[in-house]
């Protein structure tokens, strides 16, 4: 489980609602709900950032489009360029390792943002095989590739094709994980009052809180995550949708209202109270 990073506002004024900057509202601060944001069922006890007092309050974590999109938004440039060596050979001093060295730098710019950002997020699972990427189509464009300095040079424009291919739907699954935005809900507790006495749908991992996975529940695409947190001073419990791509989700989101395993789990609310908010992640009038 990824330990808290730069996803998170760095000022306990900005921890909850989430830095001005990451929306470009200036010295304006974010709602207490955003566009799709869902306040938990009644039977939960929930508030929000500016009002405090008791109950699970949403976290936001920073969006995920700028440091994923936009270096995935150059790797189309080079790997259009690793087809030239090849198609044009003899014009540089080797064109099979200049090509190679192309398709490399396209893909890293695929797969290292991913794996940063996913890291960067709080609860987020880290399994490389979990990556929305088109692993298979990318699996056996590699194996033909290997194969046409064997076999037949026209199995390499096939294995490039496979690349465009693999790229295409690495696209549409990065799309698919970002369309639910990053956020988790927190809840101030005494960590001796928590004895993992949960529904039948959890399946509980420690019998006390410890910051990291404390529980987790299957859902339609993914799992629900129970984790421990601690942040100047204070311990929370947090909770999380961790979609399949090992992203994390809000699980209290309008883009979710079809995850049907997902709404029974947080049909029954936790058994815990929690204690009250400290002020200082409480945004005041006088902030405002």
């Amino acid at each position: 489980m990824a330990p808290a990073t730069g996803m998170e506002a760095s000022s306990d004024q900005h921890w909850l609602l989430g830095e001005p900057g990451w929306w470009n509202l200036g010295d304006t601060l974010p709602p207490d709900f955003r566009p799709g944001e869902l306040a938990p069922p009644e039977s939960w006890v929930s508030s929000t950032p500016r009002i405090g007092n008791f109950g699970w309050i949403r976290q936001r974590f920073r969006p995920l489009a700028w440091p994923l999109l936009m270096p995935m938004s150059w790797s189309p440039l080079f790997l259009l360029a690793t087809a030239l060596p090849l198609a044009f050979p003899g014009r540089t001093p080797n064109d099979q390792a200049i090509s190679f060295g192309l398709f490399a730098i396209a893909w890293a710019l695929v797969l290292l943002p991913l794996i940063l950002g996913r890291n960067a997020q709080p609860m987020s699972n880290n399994s490389i095989p979990a990556l929305p990427v088109d692993w298979f189509s990318l699996a056996l464009g590699a194996a033909l590739f290997s194969l046409h300095i064997l076999i037949d040079p026209w199995l390499g424009w096939i294995s490039y094709a496979l690349f465009w291919i693999a790229y295409i739907r690495t696209v549409q699954k990065v799309q698919d994980a970002m369309i639910t935005p990053s956020a988790r809900l927190l809840l101030p507790i005494v960590t001796e009052d928590w004895n993992s006495d949960l529904p039948d749908s959890w399946e509980s991992r420690s019998k006390h809180w410890v910051s990291d996975t404390i529980a987790r529940a299957s859902c339609d695409d993914g799992h629900l995550v129970i984790a421990g947190t601690s942040r100047g001073g204070s311990d929370f419990l947090a909770l999380a949708f961790v979609h399949r791509s090992g992203f994390v989700q809000d699980p209290f989101h309008d883009t979710l209202s079809g995850n049907r395993k997902l709404a029974v789990v947080l049909a029954e609310p936790l058994p815990i109270t929690g204690t009250q908010w400290p002020s200082k992640f409480i945004v005041s009038s006088e902030e405002e």
